[in-house]
């Protein structure tokens, strides 16, 4: 697995082949997903662009319920607006978590190379440092990807982004710190994409709609 890595950056510390690895392949697995990024970009300005829209429904509907979902979703619609749109990013990163996973566990490779302080990356981070870590990279790239306002698919957002990095802290206190690893680079691609090309696009498509 890190024979060809090895050689492309002319080292033969195991710890920084695997790191290298790993980062290669999930930046590879941001860039095929771009575009998906970058669809829900757009939504996400569009869920902006609705909010006053949004607001009246629940102030006029705020005793019916039932009616102000129907006419939400109906403003959704007319708008070409997906309201979960935030998570998609995150939902179809986990079947490559869960194969990530397979791999790194039926792989021996890990549990005789240490990285930093850690003494193998085929066994769990009991320092709780790579668990931590894995939870605020996750909510922090939730954060960067939700729309902003008080609307109740941004509330719903904001509580699945919660529950996600408490959960990735949970489960990463019990995954081998190679899959951990591969989990924080990649939330950390995530956000840098975010900050220096998602922006863009994002404050291109509020000109747009400005104008």
């Amino acid at each position: 697995m890190h024979s060809g890595v090895t050689s492309l950056i002319g080292t033969g510390n195991l710890s920084l082949a695997y790191f290298f690895d790993i980062f290669i392949f999930t930046a590879l697995i941001k860039l095929i997903l771009l575009p998906l990024t970058i669809k829900q970009t757009r939504s996400t300005v569009m869920m902006s662009k609705i909010q006053p829209e949004m607001k009246k429904l629940q102030e006029k509907y705020k005793n019916d319920p039932q009616t102000l979902q129907q006419k939400q979703m109906a403003l959704y619609k007319e708008m070409g607006v997906n309201p979960l749109a935030g998570c998609l990013p995150l939902l179809v990163q986990m079947p490559v978590f869960i194969a990530m996973y397979w791999v790194i566990y039926g792989y021996s490779g890990f549990n005789d190379v240490g990285f930093l302080w850690m003494k193998s990356l085929g066994e769990p981070d009991k320092t709780f440092v790579l668990p931590i870590l894995s939870g605020l990279t996750t909510y922090l790239s939730g954060v960067m990807m939700s729309p902003k306002g008080d609307d109740p698919s941004a509330k719903t957002q904001k509580q699945m982004n919660i529950f996600m990095s408490v959960f990735f802290i949970y489960m990463s206190y019990k995954f081998k710190a190679a899959l951990v690893l591969y989990w924080i680079i990649s939330n950390l691609i995530q956000v840098l994409i975010q900050y220096f090309i998602i922006n863009k696009i994002k404050h291109k498509e509020e000109a747009k709609l400005a104008e």
